[in-house]
């Protein structure tokens, strides 16, 4: 699922259209709503693509005041803080294999994941299972997962991005 931001009056190409999909929208706009509260507040759904959005004016405030954040170098600090942040977090059990790294379900055992054999060339001789008998296609044969929240991404090349479309939107709706 992706989230297509549509600019209402856009002066150039670069403001007819922004898309980000889940992964990346999500922690960016979280970024805009911490950084510009004030001005996003006019936005009530930014999570959802329902067409809510900023007019013209809120945009080229949230494009100046992301802006003035890079330039600070206030979101590369939040990107690295992020990073290790998620870096530290532990790994959950899969909930596939119950933490086995064997699906045995009847999905897994209908797809031959209890006899597959964990081996190269899919797996690396580093794999914590290399050589043995029984793979999840939940968690890779491990039993663990990193958490949802790290499969969420920001970088400050996508804020420069949406700053970019920000200044040459004329205001924006969320799709």
């Amino acid at each position: 699922m992706g989230m297509d931001i549509h600019g209402k009056a856009p002066s150039s190409n670069q403001g007819e259209y922004f898309r980000n999909n889940v992964w990346w929208w999500r922690p960016l706009a979280d970024y805009c709503c911490a950084i510009a509260p004030d001005v996003t507040a006019a936005c009530r759904y930014w999570q959802s693509n329902d067409g809510d959005g900023l007019n013209a004016e809120a945009s080229l405030e949230l494009a100046r005041l992301l802006r003035a954040e890079k330039t600070a170098g206030r979101t590369a600090a939040y990107a690295t803080t992020r990073d290790m942040e998620h870096a530290m977090l532990p790994d959950k059990v899969c909930s596939l294999c119950t933490g086995s790294g064997v699906r045995n379900d009847a999905v897994g055992v209908d797809m031959s994941q209890p006899t597959r054999r964990i081996e190269a060339p899919e797996f690396q001789p580093g794999h914590p299972r290399f050589g043995s008998v029984g793979w999840c296609n939940g968690c890779n044969g491990t039993g663990r997962l990193r958490p949802d929240e790290t499969y969420y991404s920001f970088s400050v090349e996508n804020v420069e991005e949406f700053v970019m479309f920000l200044e040459a939107c004329g205001g924006f709706e969320i799709w």
